[in-house]
């Protein structure tokens, strides 16, 4: 049987589709098969209110539960009565009310074990362990996301890695799948090669000159990621 994974009630319908990763009147919900020049899918046909989508309410549950979060409305505009009519419904939000995402944001926090941060809640997530331990800060942007840990790098975008930062091993793989990617790459791909030099196939948390050695510091190295990438 076919699962939902999305955190919308709705119909499940099976499909062939080459970029199957659109939203209209569906969703994606899984790739089940990749063929390469075609994927079989399963697609989400969520019930619809005046509201929008109906979200399944055991995924609210688990989302109030364990984000230190809260799905709700998000009210804005400059004065009361503007603030009553423009709002978003079924908002992720902080547990102070400030916004933070879509619910399908709040689905991908607890999926991922992660909870909200209270110093930088848009961009920023707790990233914890299957017992429940913090292990890091994750920084992310809809370009991308990366966990950092102590014993990572504290990230700079104005660092320009050097040689001798690293291990031997790991500038030698960076340098073969920078050659690699240049090789493969077109016109507008090698630009971006040329301009970002090796960085541009070094993962975020390889990229500075400080070794992380506290959680503060994995703080501030997923901030300067998500803010870099915003």
């Amino acid at each position: 049987m076919i699962k939902n994974t999305t955190p919308y009630i709705g119909k499940l319908r099976l499909k062939f589709e080459k970029y199957p990763e659109y939203t209209g009147k569906s969703k994606l919900n899984k790739i089940h098969l990749d063929l390469g020049f075609t994927k079989l899918v399963s697609r989400v046909i969520p019930v619809r209110t005046s509201a929008g989508w109906v979200i399944n309410p055991e995924c609210k549950y688990l989302i109030d539960r364990h984000t230190n979060g809260k799905i709700g409305s998000h009210y804005f505009g400059d004065t009361p009565a503007l603030k009553r009519e423009q709002h978003l419904p079924n908002s992720f939000l902080t547990k102070e009310g400030d916004y933070v995402g879509d619910v399908e944001r709040g689905w991908w926090y607890y999926k991922n074990n992660m909870k909200v941060c209270e110093q930088y809640p848009h961009g920023v997530a707790e990233r914890y362990d299957d017992e429940g331990n913090l292990i890091g800060y994750h920084g992310y942007t809809h370009r991308g996301g990366q966990t950092f840990k102590i014993g990572d790098r504290l990230f700079d975008p104005s660092y320009k890695p050097k040689e001798e930062d690293y291990e031997e091993w790991e500038w030698a793989g960076w340098e073969n799948k920078y050659l690699k990617s240049y090789d493969e790459g077109d016109d507008l791909d090698k630009r971006w090669m040329i301009q970002e030099g090796i960085a541009y196939v070094m993962p975020y948390n390889k990229r500075g000159q400080k070794v992380i050695d506290n959680f503060e510091e994995c703080l501030q190295a997923a901030i300067n990621m998500s803010k870099e990438l915003s």
